[in-house]
This record gives structure tokens, C-alpha cells and sequence, in this order.
């Protein structure tokens, strides 16, 4: 017979602190080293992040769209490019030539992933640009008249991510400035999917590159760095929450509170006084790769698209002169002109270099309402049988709907539903668009991952240099922890003794 749990737990309680000691002080001298990397690449990747586009930096890039070039319809385009549905996004941009001047292209993407180019001038379909032409495309997106082709890449270091996929490969360009930028043109499409300045690349070697472990054989293999990732953090996970329950049975009740000197006194007191920190920080980076597909944001899928847009068709209403857009055209230097279905709806958003946007419905170029009653329509059409719970005209960011990299769109809708993922559907209150939805476990996620990892909190939304020095004040007590367990590790494994 087993003894009685009464009797047990007096003996559990006497070998805690060994068995603890046991797997703090192996997995503390297999993970150190990790620790002090993540740590110390974290206070980099708060300065400088891995390269990327923004938003902001594509349009200022784009040329400006001349109406007067646009001589094949949209409708047209999707034949052109031999697609039976409407893309999932439809855009018209400039593209550059060699001899300096442009084309108006449109640019879809479908629903999965495939991409497509058609010039809207003469309706050929774009597959392939040669390094000439993408020498021309970067001169005119980056002002600089000395861009010069170093090479075609399929993938490197700073395109290792799967989004790119579909544009692979590159014509990468050095813009020999002053920044050492270099460009990223899809050697498909032309278009610039990557800038990188010689500082970024630099400094992302100890920062973004080993924290994430973006080492480009093992990133390339997305299921492989996904289990290599969530199994490394994992175990650091229970090395944090050991030597965080060691430290504090191991804490005295008089001065000196730790009976520990040396590296072992550092590390045990810094460990009282950050542990819950580093334990938060390890386990909310654990948690930031979905294991077992939690905290994953479920977006609308093909049904639900389809009646939002309430049209599938690879159709849209255009000026059969398109000189009717010319007024429209001259109102200001538009970069981008984004097509679009709302609830069978055909609508147009234009963008001008500074972010400044035009919505007119097609085609009678009339001003689209964006009242309470379109966004709750649009959000009962994604989820029909869900009850309204809530709705509310966002003016000003939140803690769940405020910017990282690019700016977030203003005002927009919210609309709170009452289905069993508790939706919410974020629609532009400009144009109508759908922006994004956020289920339960998306805002799960942004408490679990977000707040902890990146001090993202609502009283620091405003106060960006609070946010950072708080930040780094926590990331330093985190690399002090992790620097002397380093310590405590080489003389242990140096010179073998027993620590009381």
C-alpha cells in the first residue's frame, strides 16, 4: 500500500530543493549561454530591427500615376492574367523603364499566394525582369543615380522570411550611398520587396539573426526552425522557473538573505529581484511561436470573403474613357490606386506619396458613406450567425489597435461579435475595408507575448522613452542574471565541486 499523502509530503518538501538544484544547475550550464545571447540580442533589436520595407517607405519609392497612361481596364487585366475570381488584393502602381520614364502596372494577389503583374498600358503580363530594368527600378525609387546591379540572390541572409516566396528571386542593387543601402527588386515583377542599410546588416548579426535563429539554412526549412525554436525556448522555460522556485526556498528569513558569495550571491539575489521578469520574458518568447497552434489569430476564410466582397467574379465597373479619371487623377501626386468589392460595392482608394487617401465609389465616383450601419453589415456578413455585442468608431489608437511599424488606420470601426471565437472586425471607416479581425486567443496573445516581451502596455503607449528605459532596465538585470550563471557554469565544469 502507498503511505498516506500526509506522510509523503514532508519527504516531497525535503527533496525539493535537491531535485531542483539538480535540473536549475543542468539546464542553467546547457542554456547559459542561450540566455545571454537572447538577452543581449533583445536590447539590440530594440534599436535596430531586421531590415524590412515599411509601408511608408514603398510609397515614397513608387512613382507618381499618370491617368492618361491607363488604357487597359481592370477587368481586362484579370483576363490578362488568366485568373476566374477576384483577387484578395487588386492595386495599380508606376513602374520605371530603362529609359527613365514609366508604366502604370496592376498588381493582384489571390487567395493563395499566387501573384500576378499586368502593364495597364498594353496588357502584357510581367514575369520577368532583367537586371537593366531593376537597376532602373531602384534609381527611381531611391533618387540615386549611382545604383548599380551586384547580383541575383533567390535567398540570402535578409530575404530568408516564407512571405517572400512567391517573388522569389532578386536583383539586389547597392544604391552606393552613403548608408551602404542596398534594394531587394522581385526579379518576377519589379517590385521592391527589401531595403537594408550597412548598419542593419551589421548590427542584426547580433541581434535579430541569432535571436530568432535566422541563420538562412535552418530559417529556409520553416517547420524545422518553428520545432527547433519552440523545443530550445521550451527548455529554457523550465530552466527559468527552477532556478526562480530555487531561489526562492534557498532565500533566508535574516540577513544575509542568500547563503551563497561570489557569482552564486549575484546571481541568486538578482534572481529574487528580475526572476519573475526572465521567467515572463522566456516563456511569453515560447509562446510568440503558437505551440500547438495556440494564441493563433484565425482570419475570415474563402465563404466569408466571398460575402463580404459580395462579388467573386474577376470583374469591376471602369470608364470605358479612362480620361473620365483624369479630374479625379490631377487632385494629387497618387502613388497607389487600390480596387476593391464591399458587400457588392465596387470601390476605389487612392494613395498619395504622404499617406493621404481618396475613396470614391465605382463607377460614378460618388463619396462612400461609412456609417455604424455599413460596418456592422459588413461584420454580420463575415459571421452570420454571430450576435452584435458591441460597436465603436475608433479616433485615436488603443491597446488593441495602435501601430509597430507602420502606421494603423484612422478612424476605423470596431465591431465586437458575440460568436464562439468573441470576433472583432476592424473595418476602415474611410472606404469600408475590411482591416483585420482579432479572435480571443489574437488578443490572448497580445497580453501573453506583447506585453511582457516588448513592455507594450497601455500606460506606456504614449511614452515611448519610458517604454525603452524600462525595457532596457529589465533586459540588463535579465543579462546580468544570465552573465553570472555563464560564470558559475566555466568554474563548475572547470573545476568540479559541491555548492551547499
Amino acid at each position: 500500500m502507498f503511505p498516506p499523502l500526509s506522510a509523503s509530503l514532508p519527504a516531497l518538501a525535503r527533496r525539493l530543493p535537491g531535485a531542483l538544484a539538480t535540473v536549475h544547475r543542468w539546464l542553467g550550464i546547457a542554456g547559459c549561454l542561450l540566455f545571454v545571447m537572447w538577452f543581449g540580442s533583445g536590447l539590440v533589436m530594440s534599436v535596430v530591427g531586421f531590415p524590412a520595407l515599411s509601408d511608408a517607405e514603398r510609397l515614397h519609392g513608387l512613382g507618381v500615376l499618370d491617368a492618361a497612361q491607363i488604357r487597359v481596364s481592370p477587368t481586362a487585366a484579370l483576363q490578362a492574367a488568366d485568373v476566374h475570381s477576384f483577387p484578395r488584393r487588386l492595386w495599380l502602381e508606376a513602374l520605371p523603364r530603362e529609359d527613365g520614364g514609366s508604366e502604370p502596372v496592376w498588381r493582384m494577389t489571390m487567395a493563395d499566394g499566387g501573384r500576378h503583374a499586368i502593364s495597364a498600358r498594353s496588357g502584357a503580363r510581367i514575369t520577368a525582369i532583367d537586371a537593366a530594368r531593376a537597376e532602373a527600378i531602384a534609381r527611381a525609387f531611391s533618387g540615386q543615380p549611382g545604383a548599380r546591379h551586384v547580383g541575383i540572390v533567390e535567398r540570402d541572409q535578409w530575404t530568408v522570411l516564407a512571405t517572400l516566396d512567391r517573388q522569389r528571386p532578386f536583383h539586389r542593387i547597392a544604391l552606393d550611398d552613403d548608408a551602404g543601402t542596398e534594394l531587394y527588386v522581385s526579379a518576377r515583377s519589379g517590385e521592391v520587396v527589401r531595403d537594408s542599410t550597412q548598419r542593419e546588416r551589421l548590427w542584426n548579426w547580433v541581434g535579430a539573426v541569432p535571436h530568432w535563429f535566422y541563420f538562412t539554412p535552418l530559417r529556409e526549412q520553416s517547420a524545422l526552425w518553428r520545432q527547433t525554436l519552440l523545443w530550445v525556448s521550451g527548455i529554457c522555460c523550465i530552466s527559468a522557473l527552477s532556478g526562480l522556485l530555487l531561489g526562492v526556498l534557498r532565500l533566508r528569513r535574516r540577513a544575509p538573505l542568500s547563503p551563497f558569495s561570489g557569482w552564486m550571491k549575484l546571481h541568486h539575489l538578482v534572481g529574487l529581484g528580475g526572476g519573475l521578469f526572465v521567467l515572463a520574458w522566456i516563456v511569453s518568447g515560447w509562446l510568440s511561436m503558437s505551440p500547438g497552434d495556440w494564441l493563433r489569430n484565425t482570419p475570415p476564410g474563402n465563404a466569408a470573403m466571398a460575402r463580404y466582397t459580395g462579388s467573386v467574379a474577376a470583374t469591376f465597373p471602369w470608364p470605358h474613357e479612362t480620361q473620365a479619371l483624369a479630374p479625379l487623377f490631377a487632385e494629387a501626386d497618387w502613388k497607389e490606386v487600390q480596387l476593391y468589392w464591399v458587400r457588392g460595392q465596387a470601390r476605389m482608394t487612392l494613395t498619395a506619396g504622404n499617406g493621404f487617401r481618396r475613396s470614391v465609389d465605382m463607377p460614378d465616383l460618388g463619396h462612400p458613406d461609412v456609417t455604424e450601419h455599413h460596418a456592422e453589415a459588413v461584420a454580420r456578413a463575415l459571421i452570420p450567425d454571430a450576435r452584435l455585442a458591441a460597436i465603436e468608431r475608433l479616433i485615436h489608437e488603443d491597446a488593441w489597435w495602435y501601430a509597430r511599424r507602420d502606421a494603423k488606420e484612422l478612424p476605423v470601426w470596431r465591431v465586437k461579435l458575440e460568436d464562439d471565437a468573441e470576433t472583432w472586425v476592424h473595418i476602415d471607416a474611410l472606404d469600408g475595408r475590411l482591416l483585420g479581425t482579432l479572435d480571443r486567443d489574437a488578443r490572448l496573445r497580445r497580453w501573453l507575448f506583447n506585453a511582457p516581451h516588448s513592455f507594450e502596455l497601455p500606460a506606456l503607449a504614449g511614452r515611448p522613452a519610458l517604454r525603452y528605459a524600462l525595457l532596457w532596465l529589465a533586459a540588463l538585470a535579465g543579462l546580468t542574471l544570465s552573465v553570472s550563471a555563464v560564470a558559475i557554469a566555466a568554474r563548475r565544469l572547470t573545476r568540479p565541486r559541491v555548492d551547499r
